[in-house]
Formats: structure tokens, C-alpha cells, sequence
């Protein structure tokens, strides 16, 4: 089946360079992009903004059902192992109900894929597994224990999402991440978010790390020199009263995906997530050059490679993933517009290979 979309203005490629004119999407792909008018009949995107879907590489959806509760306790209270969020999470029918809620909500803001710490071992994957089933978006699904043996829960998910450095000890830390690896699947964490523990997580070699709130310059640097991934969540953070990562050295200095974390915390926009993200990297450095591009490869492009997805940027035989936000002529800068300027509702189209 043959689709092709015209009069558009394309981000073209990894560097989002402006293309007027074309895309050819065949069985799910990308099969042609080119300039002017295509000589085919086409759906015309009266001169619509084409860049691709949104990944929002973490989230955690179990929360849904309890947005903002307890917004005035502290992030143990709210979040720790003891907090509101696992007295929530109890409630299986309101956890289903708040994931089916979340997962309708991204697809709505044009978020294409999104990865999953999932509380509550293989039951609360299962649970996600279930909603994905009925809501199709594609999901990274990366468990936890919580009583089951590593290998179930495996079995059911994409890998591993650790809540953090004291979870276990190193030698199980050690052994889930030879089983991740040899099962060629995930293995992340949750680090630096309340302390600086990030030289005991680069000892783990994840696949990637979230957060980097505390983490000092050494602690940077180590990152760097490893090439560790990672995925920033900036305004749970802010909202959590924990502070905020060093956003603009992090982005320029290692592979790097943007998140939107606990539902409970803070809402499911990419959008504005990408738009707090330049403009607090911006403060931060008190540098008028840094990128908007930047800020917009680490909500889109970044995050599927980080979680081994199919590439979704606009170039031949990639997936055809893809987000159209209607034209607005006063717009100098496309690219700077979508994170700066545009909401949900400029969302006229939205293409997923799910």
C-alpha cells in the first residue's frame, strides 16, 4: 500500500534539514522524499511542519490514576519505596485503567514509542502487555522482580529498568546484567536523581541511566569517557524540588533521549518537556547558540536509538513514524517553532508503524 503526502515542509534526515515537497510512505516506510510536487496524486499537507513521532524513553505509566497527588510531600514520600505512588499501584483496576488513560494520551501529543519502568514484577507487566494489546503504540516494556526470578521476567519484557544503585547488591546487579546482555535486552537504571551515585551505576555498564540530577563534574566526566546513554526528565525533577541535570553539557557530550517520568509527577507532553528542556539549558549556560535541533533530536531520533527501535528519521527505507503540525507562515524556524511554539492541538496528522 502507497501513500504520499505532499506539499509539506520535511526535517529531512538525522540534521532536520528543510526539504519542501514530498514523502512517499510504502508498507509502513519511507520510500521516497523529494522537492517540489510529486508527480503522483497526494494528500496535500497545505505546507504542514513534517518531523518525526515523539520518544518519550521514560515514563512511568502505573501512576496515571494519582496525577499530582501528594504534590506538596517530599519526593520519599511520594515516590520511595514506601511512598504514595506504591500505596496507588495496589489498586490493579485503577492502575489498568490510569495505563490505558496514558498510553491513549501519548499517541494523542504524538508520542510514537515510549520505554516503561514498570513497578510490580511480571503481574505489572502483564498489565502494560494487556493495554498495549488494545491501545497500539510500541512500548519498551522494562520489568523488575518484585519475587519473580530475572529469567520470567525476561521472558515477558524488553529488559531491565532498576529503581536505583541500592536496589539489590552488586553481585544480583552483576548477574541481571549478564542475563540482559546475553538475552540481548535492556539494562537501565535510575541514577543520580537524589544523590550521586552515579560511579556505582557506571560500574553496572547499563545500556543506559536516568536522570543525572546530582551528578558532579567527575561524575560527568566519567559518563562521557564511558559513552554511557542517557535519557534526562527535567521537569519531574523541577517538580519533585530535587534540581536539574547539567542539560546542555549532557546533551552535547553523549547519546542522549528526553522523558517524561511518573505520570503521578508530571504530565505526558513532549512538548513541552522539549520546550522546558532549551529554555532551562539556555539559563543554565547563558548561551544564545545552543541548539533547538539538539533539544529536538533528543525527543524524537535519540531515544529510539537508545532503546534499539527502528530508526524513525525522515530518510529512505526508514519506519514511517511521523508527526504533522499545521503551517504557520510567521515561523522562521521550523525546527525552533515545534519545541518552542506549537501545542497538542497543531497536530493535524499522526503516521506510526503501530
Amino acid at each position: 500500500m502507497e501513500k504520499i503526502y505532499g506539499n509539506a515542509i520535511i526535517l529531512d534526515g538525522k540534521d532536520f534539514e528543510i526539504t519542501r515537497g514530498y514523502i512517499v510512505v510504502r508498507d509502513g516506510r519511507i520510500k521516497e522524499i523529494g522537492e517540489g510536487r510529486p508527480s503522483k496524486s497526494f494528500e496535500d499537507l497545505k505546507r504542514g511542519i513534517v518531523c518525526p513521532s515523539f520518544t518519550n524513553a521514560h515514563v512511568h505509566t502505573g501512576d496515571a490514576s494519582a496525577q499530582d497527588y501528594g504534590i506538596y510531600k517530599s519526593i520519599e514520600e511520594r515516590i520511595g519505596a514506601e511512598g504514595l505512588k506504591f500505596i496507588v499501584i495496589e489498586d490493579k483496576e485503577k492502575v489498568k485503567a490510569g495505563i490505558e488513560y496514558a498510553l491513549k494520551e501519548m499517541k494523542l501529543q504524538g508520542t510514537g514509542a515510549f520505554a516503561d519502568f514498570r513497578e510490580g514484577g511480571i503481574e505489572g507487566v502483564k498489565l502494560l502487555k494487556d493495554a498495549l494489546d488494545k491501545i497500539k503504540i510500541k512500548g519498551v516494556i522494562l520489568g523488575r522482580l518484585n519475587g519473580d526470578t530475572p529469567e520470567k521476567v525476561l521472558e515477558y519484557s524488553h529488559g531491565f529498568g532498576i529503581s536505583s544503585t541500592d536496589a539489590y547488591n552488586f553481585n544480583t546487579f552483576r548477574n541481571l546484567r549478564e542475563l540482559a546482555k546475553n538475552e540481548k535486552k535492556l539494562f537501565a537504571l535510575h541514577a543520580g536523581e537524589v544523590k550521586d551515585d552515579i560511579k556505582e551505576a557506571l560500574k553496572l555498564r547499563p545500556d543506559f541511566i536516568v536522570h543525572l540530577t546530582q551528578a558532579d563534574e567527575e561524575s560527568l566526566e566519567e559518563i562521557f569517557k564511558s559513552k554511557t546513554k542517557a535519557v534526562l526528565c527535567p521537569r519531574a525533577n523541577a517538580t519533585l524540588a530535587v534540581g536539574l541535570p547539567r542539560i546542555k553539557d549532557i546533551l552535547e557530550n553523549t547519546l542522549t533521549a528526553i522523558g517524561t517520568d511518573n505520570v503521578m509527577i508530571n504530565s505526558l507532553s513532549m512538548l513541552r518537556e522539549a520546550e522546558f528542556i532549551f529554555k532551562i539549558a539556555r539559563a543554565q549556560s547563558r548561551d544564545y547558540r545552543f541548539s533547538a535541533a539538539d533539544v529536538l533530536k533528543a525527543a524524537t531520533i535519540n531515544g529510539r536509538k537508545i532503546l534499539k527501535l527502528d530508526d524513525n528519521s525522515l530518510e529512505e527505507d526508514n519506519i514511517a513514524d511521523f508527526i504533522v503540525f499545521r503551517n504557520n507562515r510567521y515561523i522562521y524556524n521550523p525546527t525552533l517553532g515545534i519545541i518552542h511554539r506549537f501545542e497538542k492541538s497543531d497536530i493535524i496528522k499522526i503516521i506510526t508503524e503501530e
